[in-house]
């Protein structure tokens, strides 16, 4: 079983900050089971937001173009859920939702945390995002003027 994370167009790499594979389950109210969970790297529950989490290693997280999904494809995500899956049998997939996020639980690439203002990670990650995007519009600029130039003396 692979993790399925939908649609992502051209992930690149995601560097800069820790990132954690979260499994959340705030539409199930009963009890659950941790033990075996607690064998994972940096494992982190949080009772309030219903969720359990552990760090990726690092190099493993990619970031979805055009947008600020993250994902991964390392065993250890995988396993983590079926771990889960197999502690708790009763929660079926329409009860839990799993993703991947910063390790400061944000996962929006140009709004930095207050413990992240001073880096360069978010600069960096605005000039990769919007650097093809830029050139494209300076692409497509520079042959509509062209084109619109062409057309006026073409007409004279």
């Amino acid at each position: 079983m692979a993790l399925d994370w939908g649609n992502c167009f051209a992930p690149t790499d995601y560097t800069g900050r820790k990132t954690r594979f979260v499994i959340e389950y705030l539409a199930w109210n009963d009890p659950i089971s941790f033990v075996s969970l607690a064998k994972y790297f940096q494992f982190a529950k949080n009772d309030l937001k219903r969720r359990v989490s552990f760090v990726l290693p690092e190099g493993h997280t990619k970031r979805c173009q055009f947008s600020s999904k993250l994902i991964t494809s390392h065993p250890s995500a995988e396993n983590f859920l079926l771990e889960f899956k197999k502690e708790n049998p009763r929660i079926t997939n329409p009860y839990i939702r799993f993703y991947v996020m910063d390790d400061k639980g944000l996962d929006v690439p140009f709004v930095p945390n207050i413990s992240d203002i001073t880096s360069n990670t978010v600069i960096e990650e605005a000039k990769q995002g919007f650097g093809g995007i830029l050139k494209i519009f300076l692409i497509c600029g520079a042959g509509y003027f062209a084109f619109k130039e062409f057309n006026k003396r073409k007409g004279k």
